[in-house]
């Protein structure tokens, strides 16, 4: 059995013997899991057919007309009319932003409502190529590049339960057993989201059975995939909403960190909050043996 008062004073006292080296390791996990991003892709395709007309008053030439005015037919003033109004004007010469909004406003509103709708579509697909590509550059990165180093950093914060820990463990999982560190890792992200666009509360408990995986990883990274989420599962058993209560506890310092603009969060509270994680795992997974 534990208590969140043992680990967290745990947590506390190995986070402070080796304050600043935490401080940094916590900060590089704040930057690679906790960022945000935005995905926005928007690209125009629009055609300007320009039409150059003369200037009425400079005039140099006189063209003469061959046939009379009265041979146009009522037709072929429809066909021109309608081309006139099928263009799509933008005077880009202006400085003030607003004029140029409200001439693509006039522009759509005589737009025909099926080039609307085409136009809207072709949009929506070409925001929506950009954003897949986008979304699958930053998968691959977060598979192979962010998640080791996780996992590395989840190693630093276990390893400096016992002694101060060196930063060499950061890229540790890049040179032990680094493919099944990625697979494992890959596949944990896969089905926490699938878990959690199936259902909400599913997602949030699958994501307290899978918490202990990378620090797994980063103790016996040799160990196969399902071995990993066999042996996570088995010590979150029980555990599930200790570990919640646990989070919960640290709400205090959340608030007392947004009052400090976040400078509390990082000289302090991120560091505090993974090293008793750290020691949470220690606890599970080699507690019965130490007792």
């Amino acid at each position: 059995m534990w208590t969140r008062k043992e680990l967290k004073e745990k947590g506390k006292l190995c986070f402070k013997r080796n304050y600043w080296k935490c401080v940094l390791v916590a900060l590089i996990i704040s930057f690679i899991a906790g960022g945000s991003g935005g995905f926005s892709g928007g690209t125009s395709s629009i055609s300007n057919y320009n039409r150059y007309k003369m200037d009425t008053a400079s005039k140099t030439e006189t063209v003469e007309t061959i046939e009379d005015e009265n041979d146009i037919t009522e037709e072929d003033k429809d066909k021109s009319s309608d081309s006139e109004s099928d263009v799509f004007k933008l005077n880009i010469d202006t400085e003030n932003p607003e004029d140029i909004s409200e001439q693509i406003d006039q522009n759509l509103e005589k737009m025909d409502p099926a080039d609307k709708t085409a136009m809207m579509v072709s949009f929506f697909i070409v925001f929506l190529v950009v954003f897949l590509v986008i979304f699958a550059i930053v998968f691959v990165f977060s598979a192979f590049i962010i998640n080791p180093i996780m996992v590395g950093c989840n190693r630093f914060f276990f390893k400096n339960l016992d002694e101060p820990a060196n930063f060499t463990n950061i890229v540790h999982a890049f040179d032990h057993n680094y493919m099944n560190t990625v697979k494992t890792m890959f596949c944990k992200d896969i089905f926490t989201m699938l878990w959690t666009m199936l259902f909400i509360i599913p997602g949030i408990i699958k994501s307290y059975e899978y918490r202990m995986i990378p620090y797994i990883l980063a103790d016996n990274p040799e160990m196969d995939r399902k071995e990993v989420f066999k042996l996570s599962k088995e010590l979150m058993t029980g555990n599930k909403w200790k570990a919640f209560v646990l989070d919960l506890s640290f709400i205090g310092w959340e608030i007392l960190s947004v009052l400090t603009c976040g400078i509390l969060t990082i000289f302090y509270v991120n560091p505090y909050i993974l090293s008793t994680n750290a020691a949470l795992y220690e606890k599970l997974r080699y507690g019965v043996e130490a007792e």
